[in-house]
């Protein structure tokens, strides 16, 4: 795309799209490092401050790559207001969209018009309760189908083929995010939503209410085109992120199939064979990596020595010793600051509702970012040389407006997986933010991209051979690398998270107010698996706690030194 020069009033510049490199960015930048403070002087020593030549590779102007990922968000869920119309991002400003309300609800509403969130204290909460986010939910939410009709009101587990998928070919609508969220709700709490309770689905976050997130993909490159890898959940996406494959299996459960057959080499063991560093950070108070039990075949014989905690992760970035990769995961059990959506315990149809704030999210992602920011080691990682990448698994069911394209499968040809798909598909758009020192500001990526371009950057980067067809042809991350010249630490955003209500920040689990909270879906998924692995039996349903207390108290003696660097 042409170079396009900022406006004389630029208090509010338009978008720089894919990787252009407008020039009055590139002079601001150029300033910047030349008046250095003396955060950016202790850098000025590492080859990395210096400009580069334009011909050179994006990918080798880092060297370090970060990821956190967090759980179960859309695009348009959290970023669908970050820019005004005509900007060149593809959100929800200068649009009407809706969907419409299924005809059993009969309460006189016809549809529900996506709106920024009133921003309560309560809506910090929303959607709540939990969407659905299995596959056969997702297939209604993309194309506004129940087949069999009989699917409508019951669990993603008991749902017939064809699990409400369409024929071969057919485009998405997107038009069925209301109604599968009322079919979800019934199937729940066993009565109708009111159309206050419903309407939460199409809801947008605003920039004032995440302000860290709008921050920071204002501040660096958004992507409005980055697809999640499966139309499904959790532990499908996050095996698709490391591996380019969920060894055929859509749906979480049941457990033991992926600890007993998910033999698929990961981006992990590439790294490894190659002599490169790699490391998983978790929150200690988990007690378990969620990574390390997904990949468990595989990944095993590294738990004792490429598994550190957050601790270790913030002490890594101090003093310079981050790895080559590090991927952190957010608390996603006993009060997550995940981004999850909450997930309340039902009893005989009645919710018990367990916390779930998105600000303390945005805390996490403060934290991580500043501490990135402000790291200044000569010799070794540093925020001049450290690629920042934000972003979801899934979209865990939001709304959003774009049509996940078709996708390369895993295999060629690729066999029938689970619920009989193909993978022949991509998941919803999830919010995603490239952040490095030579990233310009106001950059938005319009290119499609998904979850293959992590291995497919790392691949491109080290000379490692792709893992599967998925990520052999899948899109880098070289169009969010577009100066030639470092932006100065100093000059990057200070970013300002809004004040978290104190009972989200709690992190003791046996703490009185924290043990009776109910597990939502995600966290009795985890705990499930890890039973499934450190007991060596399927758990049923019955056998996982329902609440953080009981969990904890079950987990901490079944995983003690299992997990930590050596």
């Amino acid at each position: 795309m042409a170079e396009r020069d900022l406006p004389e009033d630029d208090a509010n510049p338009p978008p720089h799209l894919s990787n252009s490199v407008p020039r009055r960015e590139f002079l601001k930048a150029s300033a910047a490092a030349a008046g250095a403070t003396l955060l950016a002087s202790c850098l000025s020593s590492n080859d990395s401050e210096t400009e580069i030549a334009a011909s050179e590779d994006p990918v080798s102007r880092f060297d370090h790559m970060v990821v956190v990922m967090f759980e179960n968000r859309s695009l348009d869920n959290l970023l669908g207001y970050l820019y005004p119309a005509g900007q060149g991002f593809n959100g929800l400003s200068g649009k009407t969209l809706t969907n419409p309300v299924p005809p059993f609800i009969n309460d006189g509403h016809a549809f529900v018009t996506a709106r920024p969130s009133p921003g309560t204290d309560a809506d910090m909460q929303n959607p709540s309760p939990d969407p659905g986010e299995p596959y056969p939910r997702i297939n209604t939410q993309l194309f506004g189908i129940v087949n069999p009709t009989t699917n409508q009101f019951e669990s993603a587990t008991e749902m017939q083929p064809p699990y409400n998928a369409p024929p071969a070919g057919t485009t998405p609508t997107m038009q069925g995010f209301v109604q599968d969220y009322c079919n979800t709700f019934v199937q729940t709490q066993g009565r109708n939503p009111t159309f206050d309770e419903y309407r939460v689905i199409m809801d947008t976050f605003t920039s004032a209410q995440l302000p860290v997130l709008s921050t920071l993909a204002q501040s660096f490159a958004v992507y409005d085109a980055w697809f999640c890898a499966v139309p499904s959940q959790t532990i499908c996406n996050r095996s698709f992120f490391h591996a380019s494959s969920s060894s055929g299996f859509v749906i979480n459960v049941p457990y033991k199939k992926w600890l007993e057959t998910n033999f698929a080499p990961t981006i992990f063991n590439r790294l490894q064979d190659a002599g490169r560093k790699w490391c998983v950070y978790y929150d200690p108070t988990q007690l378990v990596p969620f990574t390390a039990l997904i990949h468990a075949p595989v990944l095993f014989p590294y738990w004792r020595t490429n598994f550190g905690t957050m601790d270790d992760f913030y002490s890594d970035v101090a003093t310079g010793n981050l790895p080559d990769y590090a991927f952190i995961e957010p608390r996603m059990a006993f009060n997550h600051n995940d981004f999850h959506p909450p997930g309340p315990l039902f009893i005989d149809k009645v919710p018990i509702p367990g916390p779930s704030d998105v600000r303390a999210a945005d805390l996490l992602l403060h934290q991580i970012y500043s501490a990135i920011r402000t790291s200044a080691s000569v010799q070794g990682s540093n925020a001049t040389n450290t690629m920042l990448l934000v972003t979801f698994d899934e979209h865990g069911g939001c709304y959003d407006h774009v049509a996940p394209p078709s996708a390369t499968p895993p295999e060629n040809p690729q066999p029938e997986g689970e619920m009989g798909f193909f993978f022949d598909r991509l998941g919803v758009r999830i919010p995603t933010i490239a952040i490095s020192a030579y990233t310009a500001a106001n950059t938005i990526v319009n290119r499609p991209v998904h979850h293959a371009a992590l291995i497919r950057t790392l691949s491109r980067k080290y000379g490692l051979a792709p893992l599967t067809e998925r990520d052999r042809g899948a899109p880098d991350l070289s169009d969010a690398i577009n100066l030639t010249t470092a932006r100065s630490p100093s000059t990057w955003p200070v970013t300002v998270p809004r004040p978290v209500p104190p009972s989200a920040l709690n992190t003791d689990p046996t703490s009185a107010a924290l043990a009776p909270i109910p597990l939502n879906e995600l966290e009795r998924h985890i705990v499930g698996l890890a039973m499934a692995q450190f007991t060596g039996v399927e758990p049923t349903e019955a056998s996982i706690p329902t609440t953080i207390g009981e969990a904890y108290a079950l987990l901490k003696p079944l995983t003690a030194g299992a997990f930590g660097r050596t």
